[in-house]
């Protein structure tokens, strides 16, 4: 079922891009949203605990942990792992459009049949 937004833009006002990513089946913020939030909240309340909890000793081993687990994220490349990706994705599009159902060898066949008269058996 297709969903026709152009009555909403046509009238657009200040906040309706905001109200047609909401309506909006295919958006890319709802598919997100969750995760946002949940970063979000795990990003304060850490930021929380580092400032307002934590002893200065306590902040050293914090910040050294987080030095040990940087050194440790740099040992895989982003990029040697964006072209995994991206080889991923190019395949799977490739076999899709491999697999497409061309029209041009079904025309063939029904142009050379109706050129041809069909002969009586016999």
């Amino acid at each position: 079922m297709t969903v026709t937004y152009s009555r909403r833009v046509a009238d657009a006002g200040l906040g309706t891009f905001f109200h047609l990513l909401l309506r909006w089946k295919g958006s890319i913020y709802k598919l997100l949203y969750r995760e946002l939030i949940i970063f979000t909240l795990l990003y304060y309340f850490f930021s929380v605990v580092y400032r307002f909890v934590l002893s200065d000793e306590q902040k050293r081993l914090f910040e050294k942990l987080a030095i040990y687990c940087d050194r440790y994220a740099e040992l895989i490349p982003v990029s040697f792992v964006l072209g995994f990706y991206v080889t991923l994705v190019v395949s799977r599009w490739w076999g899709q459009f491999e697999n497409v159902p061309w029209p041009d060898r079904l025309t063939a066949l029904v142009g050379v049949m109706s050129v041809e008269p069909m002969r009586p058996p016999g």
